[in-house]
Formats: structure tokens, C-alpha cells, sequence
């Protein structure tokens, strides 16, 4: 009789034999993997020189791939997708010319994910003759989608960059996008109420789930949850200047859904409160400097990283929106010692430009000075020096002109192309501005959002970047963010504070729009009489002093 050691070591035989067995048989015969579903409801949309396409998420995609045809039957091109696990995709194709095309969903080809999908239904996509006019509205439409159809599902907030972890928004543009909602709905890109249904689900959002402090927001938050997200180690809490380019968003909403209905009439309510809450004489800090506004406060470091809001620079809106508060104003003498502090007057002479508005150690400032504050603040109608501060915009803007084509022999397309300011760069995100803080990094933002300034120089830089650059620097939410010829980059995302301004300052030239709403609000009109005035007083004491140089 076997020994039970024997009987188990024949069991243990047997039993390997059959895994052994079974695994030959699952080698030979794999598990059927399924591809993963096709995308739905292709559809495309004439533009000039292009194609835009949109279609429906399919579960599951990791991405999608899109193919050009000159036929319904082809043969189709794959055609590069920087952004390709968006739904969207705009084919430049250069000229008025009619094509075909064909998306599918990407899987991975092993046993944990699903194939890539067959391919949908072959449509017909025309892009349609270059129009000045249309072309004006085409790149209005692209930055106002980033902001409307990228934006937060649950919160609705502007994501950081197309880049980023989706769940960062940014509050400060997240204000430019109500102006951006403005926009589509005088252009009939989305329907008025389309526009309030949004901008109500952000302002209910802010309301009741975002973290504030003292009534002001952070730069990031998470647009899920409604918490803050540290922009860097002492920058976790409050940001005055994010939360100026908010309120005045906000204020631009409250001014123009003025219809009785209840979702407008409740936009009206939310916006006030938001206002109203912000307590803009918290961020007044004397402690031996002038009584000016320091940009943050840190539950968790207080005032740690001490930045003062000294101008000149890009945060005039800050000292607007303080001085006007109803409920927490600031004192005028942080005006005039603070924010127009020592070096905020000029008196330089650049390539044949008197430029008298300074706070910019070299040529010139990067040009989002020109824009954040004024997207509703209008720059027609306050003034520095005797001169409006929108003709001081447009010496800024041709000193920049002047400066591209002075450089034109040192980097890559400068001349006909124009246009430095903060953006992203082949070696990061960067302040550029003209001189000593210039690599060769031109931002399309900056010439198309000086648009107001300098009509006929930005828009030959616009046509310039279109129709010969077309196809390296237009997506599908308008022109990347930036590029450098001279070192052969080019930006494949968006940032959404250099989004932010464009369409709503296309429309400030093209129709006056934004600043005509956000003008009538009857908190601002006092402030700006107590500029112009003082300004005035100021100005005509410094002319019979004989002083008009640096303050």
C-alpha cells in the first residue's frame, strides 16, 4: 500500500499536468479583448481656411485619432493631435477646399484595455475662403470654447491649462470668463440663456463650496471640491489680484443679465454677495512702507510672502474694485502713495515714443499690463499724466512694434510678428518683455488683445500668424499659447489667462462691449471721477513745478 507521501506527490503531479495543461490551451486561445465603443455624432464646422470637428466621448477612450481624406473612400492621413484626448479638434487646412473625415477611439492593445476602436462614419468638412471680419469672430469663438465648452464639468470654473491636471481652475480666469460668456452670446455662439445657466452654476459654486478668506479667493482651486490648491509653499490662501480679476468678472455679469427671469435675477444676487463679501481693507499693510495692498495672506503663513501691490504693472483693477467697495473700502491715500508709487510715472524716449507711464525697468512692459485690469474697466476713460491710459496702452504696443522690427534680424519672424508678454516658453513660463527679458518668444494673446490699441498693427499680425503660420500655431481653441522660431517651438497648449482676454478685447475693439457693461456699474463711475480728478490736481501742480519726469 502506497505511503501517503507517495499518494500526494502523485496528486501533485496530476495537478501540474493540468495547469500545466490549461495554460497551453489559454496561449493558444486568448480571452477576446473588445474594442472600446466608437466615437458618436461626428459633426464639422466651417472656418476660415480650417475645419473644425466635435464629437461625442466614447467610454472607455484613452484619446482619439482623426483622419483627413480628399474622398469619402480616401486614402486618409492621420493628422497630428496634440490634444488628442479632447473632443474637439480644428484642421488648418490653408485654403477653401472640401474634405473628409473619420475619428476613433484609442485604446491599448493589451489584455487590461481595450483595442482602438472601428472607425465612425466618414463627413464632409468645408473650410470656407479667408474673410477679415469672419476670421475677426473665428478666433473670438475659439478662445470663448476653451472657457464654455473646456471648462470645469462640475464647477464650471476655467482649467489652468489644457495640460494641467483638469481639476485645477484659476480663479482670476475664471472672471475673464463671464466676459467670454458676454461675448458668445452677443455673437451667437451660445443662446443668453445658455450663458446664464453657466454663469450661474459658477457663481453657485464660489458661493457655497469654495474656500475664501476674508472674502477673497485663492489662485487655484480644485474645481471638484471647491479647496484651494497651493500655487507655491507660502501662496496657499488668499490672492487680492486673482480675486480683483474675478470681482470684476463678477460685476460685468451682474451689470449685464439684467432681464426679471429667475436665473438672472439670481446671477444679480450671487454677484453682489461675492462682491460684497470681499474685505479689500484686510490687504492694506502700512508696517513701515507706504499704506499700500499686499497681494496674499496665508491661513498657515499670514503675510510670509510680504509682495506689495506697487504700480506701474497689471494691477490696477485691484485698487479700483478697493476703493469702491461698499462694505470694505480701502482709504484713498493707498491710491495715490501706494499703488502710484515711486516708479509709476516715466519720462523715456522709445524708438521715437514718449513714454510717460512707467514701472518697467527696460524697454517696456510685457503687454498684459495693457489687458487683465481692462477687460470692463475702460482705459478711454481714466487718465495719467493728462493723457488717457489707453493712449498710453498704445505707445506701449508700438514701442513693441517697433522693437519686433528693430529685432528682426536676430530672431525669427520678428517684424511681421509682434507681441511679448508673460507666457510659456520652450524653457518654461516666463514674464517676457522686450530687452533683457527677451529669448525670441512671441504669445499671440499679446497682439490680438491689443487689438483696441493698435487695430491695424495687430491685426497684420494676425493675419501674418494665420495664413503663413497657420498650420504649426492654430488648434482647437485658436492660436497655442506661444511660440519661438528662432529655436523651432511651438507651444501645443493653452494657458487660460493668456485665453482669457482675447475675445473679450477683440469685441472692446470691434464694438465696445465689455467696457460699455461693465461701466455702467455705479460703484466704479465715483472712482474713477476720484482718479480723474486727483490726477488732474496732480497734474497741473507737476506742470507748474516743472516736474513731469519720475515721480
Amino acid at each position: 500500500m502506497a505511503s501517503f507521501q507517495e499518494r500526494a506527490g502523485k496528486i501533485f503531479m496530476v495537478f501540474c499536468l493540468v495547469a500545466v495543461t490549461l495554460a497551453v490551451i489559454a496561449a493558444a486561445n486568448p480571452p477576446e479583448q473588445k474594442a472600446v465603443a466608437v466615437p458618436g455624432d461626428l459633426r464639422t464646422t466651417p472656418r476660415q481656411l480650417a475645419v473644425n470637428l466635435n464629437w461625442e466621448p466614447a467610454e472607455g477612450s484613452v484619446g482619439y485619432e482623426v483622419q483627413r481624406g480628399a474622398t469619402p473612400n480616401g486614402p486618409f492621413k492621420t493628422l497630428n493631435n496634440h490634444l488628442s484626448w479632447l473632443t474637439v479638434f480644428s484642421d488648418f487646412v490653408g485654403e477653401e477646399a472640401t474634405n473628409f473625415y473619420r475619428v476613433r477611439s484609442i485604446g491599448t492593445n493589451d489584455e487590461r484595455h481595450p483595442l482602438p476602436s472601428d472607425w465612425s462614419q466618414t463627413i464632409e468638412g468645408r473650410s470656407e475662403a479667408l474673410d477679415q471680419e469672419k476670421l475677426l469672430t473665428d478666433v473670438q469663438r475659439a478662445s470663448f470654447d476653451y472657457f464654455y465648452e473646456y471648462g470645469h464639468p462640475t464647477s464650471g470654473l476655467a482649467r489652468a491649462s489644457a495640460l494641467r491636471d483638469p481639476n485645477i481652475c484659476a480663479i482670476g480666469a475664471s472672471g475673464m470668463g463671464f466676459f467670454n460668456f458676454g461675448v458668445g452670446i452677443e455673437r451667437g455662439f451660445i443662446t443668453r440663456q445658455e450663458g446664464a445657466e453657466r454663469t450661474l452654476k459658477i457663481l453657485k459654486f464660489l458661493s457655497d463650496k469654495a474656500q475664501r478668506f476674508h472674502g477673497a479667493f485663492p489662485h487655484f482651486i480644485n474645481g471638484e471640491t471647491g479647496e484651494v490648491i497651493p500655487f507655491s509653499k507660502y501662496d496657499d490662501g488668499a490672492d487680492i489680484v486673482e480675486t480683483a480679476y474675478l470681482i470684476q468678472g463678477v460685476l460685468f455679469a451682474r451689470e449685464y443679465f439684467s432681464q426679471t427671469n429667475s436665473n438672472e435675477t439670481e446671477i444679480r444676487e450671487l454677484s453682489d454677495k461675492l462682491w460684497k463679501d470681499v474685505e479689500w481693507n484686510w490687504f492694506v499693510k502700512e508696517e513701515g512702507k507706504v499704506p499700500a495692498m499686499i497681494w496674499h495672506w496665508s491661513p498657515n503663513y499670514g503675510w510670509k510672502k510680504n509682495l506689495y501691490i506697487l504700480g506701474y504693472n497689471e494691477c490696477q483693477i485691484v485698487y479700483v474694485l478697493a476703493l469702491a467697495s461698499p462694505t470694505h473700502p480701502i482709504e484713498t491715500k493707498s491710491y495715490w502713495q501706494g499703488w502710484e508709487s515711486a516708479d509709476y510715472a516715466a519720462d523715456t524716449n522709445q524708438f521715437g515714443i514718449h513714454v510717460e507711464l512707467g514701472g518697467c525697468s527696460d524697454i517696456g512692459p510685457p503687454l498684459f499690463w495693457t489687458q487683465f485690469s481692462y477687460l470692463g474697466l475702460d482705459p478711454r476713460k481714466i487718465f495719467f499724466h493728462g493723457k488717457s491710459y489707453f493712449d498710453h496702452f498704445r505707445d506701449f504696443c508700438l514701442v513693441q512694434v517697433r522693437y519686433a522690427q528693430a529685432k528682426s534680424s536676430v530672431y525669427k519672424g520678428y517684424g511681421p510678428l509682434w507681441g511679448i508678454t508673460a507666457s510659456a516658453g520652450p524653457d518654461g513660463y516666463k514674464a517676457f518683455a522686450p530687452g533683457l527679458q527677451d529669448s525670441g518668444t512671441l504669445a499671440p494673446t499679446a497682439s490680438l488683445s491689443s487689438m483696441p490699441y493698435v487695430p491695424e498693427e495687430s491685426i497684420s499680425c494676425l493675419m501674418e500668424m494665420y495664413q503663413k503660420y497657420g498650420d504649426q500655431l492654430w488648434g482647437p481653441f485658436g492660436f497655442y499659447d506661444a511660440f519661438n522660431f528662432t529655436r523651432g517651438w511651438v507651444s501645443k497648449t493653452y494657458l487660460c489667462i493668456d485665453q482669457g482676454p482675447i475675445a473679450p478685447m477683440i469685441e472692446n475693439y470691434r464694438t465696445g462691449f465689455c467696457w460699455k457693461v461693465f461701466m455702467k456699474t455705479p460703484e466704479i463711475q465715483p472712482v474713477v471721477k476720484l482718479i480723474n480728478d486727483g490726477e488732474k490736481m496732480r497734474f497741473e501742480n507737476m506742470e507748474k513745478a516743472g516736474n513731469l519726469g519720475r515721480q
